[in-house]
């Protein structure tokens, strides 16, 4: 999300179509003129998306009988004979509607069996469960659990599952994996539980790397996986694609379905929905793509800035989204996040939209702008980079990501000195300067 919310007149004018003043310093437009942009083409959206979720239809109540009759063997709540137990879980698996017991019962109130969905669900091969599984990420409170989550994740072609078995090994969760009640579980359970869990996690993690052709060492260190698991990780956000073989895609109508589903959240007066979804789309790589981009030429205006906030979120792995943000650089309520999603997926061919927006009379403009000129690569930038950077009567929002900006083109010795300062003298938000370090320090 953006630092500053829009001015209340900015809003207004824009409204009206006009050309207007933004919040901040008194920028003047004095730079090179952006050419002519792809039109820009609205329409509701809203009833859509409503449409596909009405449209999706539930088992009937013979099939819904028969799947639980199946998930109670399958998930181990009722006794049965090996054969039977057997055929079920096979009867189960094979079943398209398979969802319709396996979801509900990864909320189940007994931890074996939230253990045994997952694995079941994992076995399925049905990836569209993916989207169900990364949400229980985030909520599930045993890591006992969440290590056959993860490893779940990953075996339905998602390697965020790769991530977190990571995260429960070296109990180091980033910035971005640190939600689950489970993971604060295990910081602080007993040694001994700690042991099994992280023991578990390294097997599953050996077995999932060995899947996607990566040589392990036969008797690897803790350290061998976890180098192992990281650069599996950095490769799946900067791709959103998995070198697991064999993968189906997910089933086109049940993707679409929970895709809108988790869009149509943005018409919710309540924030958790919302979070939700931004957080298993933000996982969820290249086959959601296609929806968000779908959904950036709503009318309505907070079904089209999710998509922008998720599609920077997924970065390079988004990068076939950029004809579809480009117009959006004309609309003055989603427009900076339009410019940071085209610097964070990749998008050079808007670099002549781009650069006439660091002298823009808007602050956030200039912000975005400056972010994403660097991320571009964008050497033609440097010295107005460092025009900004150096002008003590610009806002210091635009000066500190203008020397982002600069560092992101390479070394540069007086941007490095600048946010130093920042960090020495206190004048700057910490969480921003440890986040824009962050992204540095990846690149």
């Amino acid at each position: 999300m953006t630092r500053h919310a829009r001015c209340a007149s900015r809003l207004a004018v824009a409204a009206l179509g006009l050309t207007f003043a933004g919040c901040g310093a008194d920028a003047k437009d004095t730079g090179p003129k952006a050419p002519p942009l792809p039109p820009l083409q609205l329409r509701p959206m809203v009833p859509e998306l409503q449409a596909i979720l009405d449209a999706w239809p539930q088992p009937d109540e013979a099939t819904q009988r028969e799947l639980r009759d199946y998930a109670d063997v399958a998930l181990q709540l009722v006794e049965a004979d090996p054969r039977t137990a057997g055929r079920a879980t096979q009867d189960l698996l094979e079943n398209p509607a398979a969802w319709f017991v396996l979801e509900p019962a990864l909320f189940h109130e007994q931890l074996a069996v939230r253990q045994r969905a997952a694995w079941l669900i994992g076995q399925s091969k049905q990836t569209v469960l993916q989207l169900p599984l990364l949400l229980r990420l985030k909520y599930e409170p045993e890591p006992e659990v969440l290590v056959w989550i993860a490893d779940a994740v990953q075996q339905l072609g998602n390697d965020t599952g790769l991530i977190w078995l990571d995260v429960l090994i070296t109990g180091r969760p980033s910035a971005r994996e640190s939600t689950s009640p489970a993971l604060y579980t295990l910081q602080n359970c007993e040694q001994s539980r700690r042991d099994a869990i992280v023991q578990q996690a390294g097997t599953m993690a050996i077995a999932a790397l060995q899947a996607r052709s990566v040589e392990v060492p036969a008797t690897p260190s803790w350290d061998d996986l976890h180098r192992l698991l990281t650069e599996k990780g950095k490769a799946w956000q900067e791709r959103g694609v998995s070198d697991l073989p064999d993968v189906p895609a997910p089933a086109p109508e049940q993707l679409e379905w929970r895709i809108a589903a988790q869009l149509l959240t943005t018409q919710s007066p309540q924030l958790r929905p919302i979070d939700d979804a931004r957080w298993i789309l933000n996982r969820l790589g290249v086959p959601g793509v296609p929806m968000l981009v779908r959904a950036l030429v709503a009318d309505e205006r907070y079904l089209r800035t999710m998509p922008l906030q998720v599609l920077a979120e997924l970065g390079h792995s988004a990068a076939a989204a950029a004809p579809a943000v480009l117009p959006l650089l004309a609309d003055p309520l989603t427009q900076s996040y339009a410019v940071r999603a085209l610097g964070e997926i990749g998008a050079t061919e808007a670099l002549p939209h781009l650069r006439p927006m660091l002298t823009d009379r808007d602050t956030e403009l200039r912000c975005a702008s400056a972010q994403a000129v660097g991320l571009l690569g964008d050497e033609s930038s440097r010295a107005e980079l460092q025009r900004l950077m150096n002008d003590q009567n610009e806002v210091m929002d635009v000066r500190v990501d203008a020397a982002f900006g600069l560092l992101c083109l390479g070394p540069a010795a007086a941007a490095r000195a600048f946010l130093d300062e920042r960090a020495t003298k206190k004048d700057y938000h910490d969480a921003m300067l440890t986040q824009l370090e962050e992204r540095l320090a990846e690149r």
